[in-house]
């Protein structure tokens, strides 16, 4: 079983990618863990942090990726979508 986890953090305008990182962490095995690792995402990427609901998490550890689109944020969000996935 992997101890890490490799995520491909990206936000997207326009069809392309306006912003991108590679995120590696320990890996998470609840909903709490997986928030606080997009915490630290959305901080180095300079946006803000969405409303993660359990369908996101789920979707995370069944198909390997998360979106999440501006209705998910509080704050004003500028872009088409924050795409979160396992690089594992």
């Amino acid at each position: 079983m992997e101890k890490y986890v490799r995520i491909w953090a990206k936000v997207t305008r326009d069809g392309k990618v306006a912003k991108d990182m590679m995120y590696s962490g320990e890996m998470f095995y609840d909903e709490d863990s997986f928030h606080a690792a997009l915490r630290d995402i959305c901080d180095k990427l300079d946006i803000p942090t969405p409303v993660v609901l359990p369908q996101h998490f789920h979707n995370f550890i069944r198909f390997h990726n998360a979106r999440f689109y501006p209705s998910y944020f509080v704050e004003s969000f500028s872009y088409d979508m924050f795409i979160v996935e396992d690089c594992n």
